[in-house]
């Protein structure tokens, strides 16, 4: 190839277009340089400055058997062993319930009050609702059971009245989870004594495995529940340990060894 020196320009001379030297256009160039061609795999034609992406936001299902709960210190999660229901399931779940509830307090003559069970109902409490297409009544009343225990005392007790008055009115309970059916039984003879003329019972978990008190539900109530769960310790959703996890979005069993403790002193 001949290379032609470009004279009284103080110009080098002429090279070759190689892979990485765009191409030399004369100033005598009638025409414009033709646009270069887009960076092909979306990669921006100058490394120093690349092209901003577009902010969206990023959804990350957690599966069921994701591994979670790193050590002290890791996060919300850390001491969960695995993940029972995820985040999509429940809202799912929570979906389905709430229309079977709906439909039956839209058939009621007049609406229908819905005593939570804090705290661990709070945020069923709070999806349920939303998506209960009836008029209702919404309330909460406190019955302590567990303390920073991982079992029940069977000694329930309710520590937070009612506002809302109940008598004369179908009464739906809402709880976290029903497992020996004491703190139940507890409550459903606590709203007869205020006058609840039928009383229904909605709990996210249903652990029948350990049942040993069978509440009977009052006048036309009806039991409802979101999932059976296994005989383990579990925590999220509202659900708690010592008054932590109940910030999790999905629903896990707990380690052990976070809530054993040395039995030898």
């Amino acid at each position: 190839m001949v290379l032609v020196a470009m004279q009284n320009l103080g110009i080098p001379p002429f090279l070759p277009a190689g892979p990485a030297i765009a191409p030399f256009h004369s100033r005598k160039t009638s025409s414009p340089p033709p646009p270069p061609s887009p960076p092909a795999n979306n990669i921006s034609p100058n490394p120093a400055r690349p092209r901003r992406r577009r902010r969206g936001t990023l959804t990350l299902a957690l599966p069921a058997a994701a591994m979670v709960g790193g050590g002290a210190g890791a996060g919300a999660d850390a001491g969960i062993d695995r993940v029972l229901w995820t985040e999509a399931e429940i809202a799912a779940r929570v979906s389905e319930v709430a229309a079977e509830l709906g439909a039956d307090l839209r058939a009621l003559r007049e609406p229908a009050v819905v005593v939570g069970v804090a705290t661990g109902a709070f945020l069923f409490l709070a999806d349920l609702v939303r998506r209960v297409d009836a008029p209702l009544a919404v309330d909460l009343v406190r019955a302590e059971s567990y303390g920073d225990g991982t079992e029940s005392s069977g000694r329930p007790r309710i520590t937070s009245d009612l506002k809302v008055d109940v008598a004369g009115k179908h009464v739906v309970v809402v709880e976290d989870i029903v497992d020996t059916g004491n703190t139940v039984s507890c409550l459903i003879a606590y709203l007869e004594k205020k006058g609840a003329s039928s009383i229904s019972v909605c709990t996210f978990l249903d652990k029948p495995a350990r049942r040993t008190a069978n509440f009977q539900l009052v006048g036309d109530g009806k039991f409802y529940r979101g999932f059976e769960c296994p005989d383990s310790f579990v925590v999220g959703y509202g659900m708690d340990y010592a008054e932590l996890y109940r910030n999790l979005p999905y629903v896990g069993v707990l380690k052990a060894e976070m809530y054993k403790k040395d039995t030898s002193n």
